[in-house]
């Protein structure tokens, strides 16, 4: 191991970036089995948690403070729904179907409904 001279600088030191404030911390589902008392208590932080297994995330904890769990599941419903708006939205703009004007996407409906037809009176 090399030492370091009396008096020299050392190298600065390289910040790491910051966390991101809205990921949640992680729990292995070991851990929940294990020790499901210590998980309780990261909950009552009122934070949520990821239940990781093998290495890669399975789920997210969360606290329900209330006991409200119907509203807190229609929380997580409304938020999946978002995430699919988003990632539809992201696959229209790299697809170009975000540029189609409306009388474009109505001719293509049209022309969609002239084919469901015809398929349906040939069957």
């Amino acid at each position: 191991m090399a030492r370091r001279k009396a008096g020299a600088k050392s190298a600065p030191k390289k910040s790491r970036p910051a966390a991101a404030p809205e990921r949640a911390a992680r729990v292995t589902y070991r851990e929940l089995r294990n020790t499901p008392g210590r998980v309780w208590e990261r909950l009552a932080n009122d934070e949520p948690l990821t239940l990781v297994a093998d290495g890669e995330a399975k789920a997210v904890v969360i606290p329900v403070p209330d006991g409200d769990v119907e509203t807190a599941l229609e929380a997580y419903r409304r938020g999946r729904a978002l995430m699919a708006l988003h990632r539809i939205r992201e696959q229209a703009k790299r697809s170009g179907a975000a540029r189609l004007t409306m009388k474009e996407i109505n001719e293509i409906v049209r022309e969609v409904r002239r084919e469901r037809a015809r398929r349906t009176r040939g069957a």
